[in-house]
């Protein structure tokens, strides 16, 4: 009797983790460029990640959500501030919406354990000031840029 219910209750678990990943059901439509930042959005965060075996990470995630898409549509939507850069679980993609979820953590950085180093920061010093003079003077740019 439990080995049923407890079947049950594993299918429908998977299921409910599947659908809230959005990996349940097929595209019903072609991908337009909307549709990435949408993605990323119902997922909260995409990681970015460097392997690149077939293609890299995100593009497989996404790829895995909205059938066949232009990688370039990832580059525009950061390119037109529709996602940010941010270290929030590891270095991820985020909605721009999210920003203000966390904006505290960067004000503290501190509080990211390992991934912050005081001691770092002071060896660059030099290197973090030119880079936000030129943050400053020419706006946004990718992690990628340097």
């Amino acid at each position: 009797m439990c080995h049923d219910r407890c079947a049950t209750f594993i299918t429908s678990s998977r299921n409910l983790h599947l659908a809230a990943q959005g990996l349940l059901q097929k595209p019903r439509r072609r991908a337009r460029p909307s549709d990435v930042a949408d993605a990323i959005s119902r997922m909260s965060l995409l990681q970015i990640d460097t392997i690149n075996i077939v293609a890299r990470s995100p593009y497989l995630v996404l790829f895995s959500r909205l059938g066949h898409f232009e990688p370039g549509w990832l580059d525009g939507a950061l390119a037109n501030g529709e996602l940010i850069e941010y270290w929030a679980h590891e270095a991820c993609f985020l909605p721009k919406k999210d920003f203000a979820l966390i904006r505290h953590r960067m004000l503290s950085p501190e509080n990211m354990g390992w991934k912050y180093r005081p001691e770092w920061m002071n060896e660059h010093a030099e290197d973090i000031s030119q880079l936000l003079a030129y943050i400053k003077e020419n706006g946004p740019v990718r992690s990628g840029r340097f």
